[in-house]
């Protein structure tokens, strides 16, 4: 299949504002009275009143990050949670193709196990395409542990479904139909889905993964771009960045950087101590609330479902642990913060050191960067999207387009995501 990228797509790092929109309005006896902000976290504590309002300003922080002219923003699919209030990413999507003009809209991603019939998927992207003037990313992901105990399903069963869906959302876009599909969890008599997406042959697709080869082999041999599903130090990002590299020659195809994304926390002001007054509450508020029972102090831990790695995922999980080591949500104090390297508080010139790193070091090629933390104020929340488009992302921009240049010239024929 042809997927050459156009002469006119920038070679540098793509920066975009991705957004979880979680529920800002819990207090302290949280902590104490509840064991998890995942699954079993009573919905009682959604107060409607105070959710008035809540989703035009977080679609708003959004739009304002495509007026900055960031290169896309980015949506989530959880379920059940406190972290993410969003178990249909594409009503809000659809919403952002009438206040969004300029950069991508990237849906990461659409849980296909849960869906009956995965051709529903294909329509409705291939929908948000037409209304965004061809800007849609379409996101397919199985799940994480936590969906599957949201929803009740088997993580094998859902991995094998997931990518029978993919194949025949791909197929619904590339083939004239109407064509037939037989696979071994969906057959469909017809597949002609009206409309059709803008973008050819289909919108650019990216899949996350956690570190499984499995789902790099996969996501290699189609082409597709990789999300590095994982919060970690510089070091834990360089080693996936390269083994997935080694995995796209391996098959025959070329890596270029905008193949692998990978995600960040980031609230930047004037200076490192101004960044941290201003943040603190809502740096703490996420780690401790919004992480609650999905990567902390629960009674149970819900990130990894049953079956939900194979057993050879499993040991290089095992291997590559360190015993006793913290993740992000067990961080006390901002030298855990700083220690566990994937959020990032300073002046912009601290942001940008950090972020360059994992440009230069690791190869990332697109850099989603989270900046409402917790239960940051909308103010905060864009005055640090304006100080970095300001101030951070045209030097990531200059630098990563020399870099970029010197290390993965694009040609037209180059299969590269744009």
């Amino acid at each position: 299949m042809d997927t050459a990228i156009p002469a006119t797509t920038p070679n540098r790092a793509n920066i975009f504002s991705w957004h979880f929109m979680p529920w800002p309005y819990l207090d302290e006896s949280f902590e104490e009275n509840y064991e998890s902000g995942w699954v079993t976290v009573p919905n009682s504590l959604f107060d409607t009143d105070k959710a008035r309002g809540l989703y035009q300003e977080y679609l708003d922080e959004l739009s304002y990050a495509d007026e900055l002219e960031f290169d896309g923003v980015v949506l989530n699919e959880h379920h059940q949670n406190i972290y993410g209030l969003m178990p249909a990413p594409n009503l809000l999507a659809a919403a952002l193709t009438q206040t969004t003009k300029n950069g991508k809209i990237v849906v990461l991603g659409n849980l296909i196990p849960l869906h009956f019939r995965p051709l529903r998927v294909a329509e409705e992207y291939a929908m948000l395409d037409c209304m965004s003037d061809g800007r849609i990313v379409a996101g397919f992901a199985p799940g994480g542990g936590h969906e599957p105990y949201s929803y009740s399903y088997s993580m094998p069963l859902a991995r094998e479904r997931f990518w029978e869906g993919v194949d025949l959302i791909v197929q619904a876009w590339t083939q004239p139909g109407p064509t037939t599909f037989d696979g071994k969890h969906y057959t469909m008599r017809y597949v002609n889905p009206w409309p059709q997406p803008l973008q050819k042959p289909h919108p650019p697709i990216w899949i996350p993964g956690s570190n499984s080869p499995e789902t790099m082999y996969e996501v290699a041999n189609r082409e597709f771009c990789y999300f590095l599903s994982t919060r970690g130090k510089l070091a834990g990002a360089k080693r996936s960045a390269v083994r997935f590299s080694e995995i796209v020659e391996e098959v025959g195809k070329k890596f270029h950087p905008h193949k692998m994304g990978l995600l960040f926390s980031v609230y930047v002001a004037e200076t490192d101590e101004i960044a941290r007054k201003e943040c603190e509450e809502a740096v703490f508020y996420f780690t401790r609330y919004c992480l609650k029972g999905h990567q902390r102090n629960a009674g149970r831990r819900l990130t990894m479902a049953p079956g939900g790695l194979s057993p050879q995922s499993w040991q290089m999980y095992l291997e590559n642990s360190v015993v006793g080591a913290k993740m992000l949500g067990d961080a006390e104090n901002w030298n855990d913060i700083d220690e566990m390297g994937s959020i990032f508080v300073g002046s912009p010139d601290t942001v940008y050191e950090k972020l360059w790193e994992f440009v230069t070091e690791a190869n990332i090629g697109n850099l989603l960067i989270q900046f409402h933390i917790g239960n940051l104020s909308y103010d905060l929340t864009q005055k640090s999207q304006r100080i970095f488009a300001e101030q951070v992302m045209p030097r990531l921009r200059a630098d990563s387009e020399k870099l970029f240049g010197e290390r993965f010239p694009i040609t037209i024929a180059d299969n590269v995501p744009a």
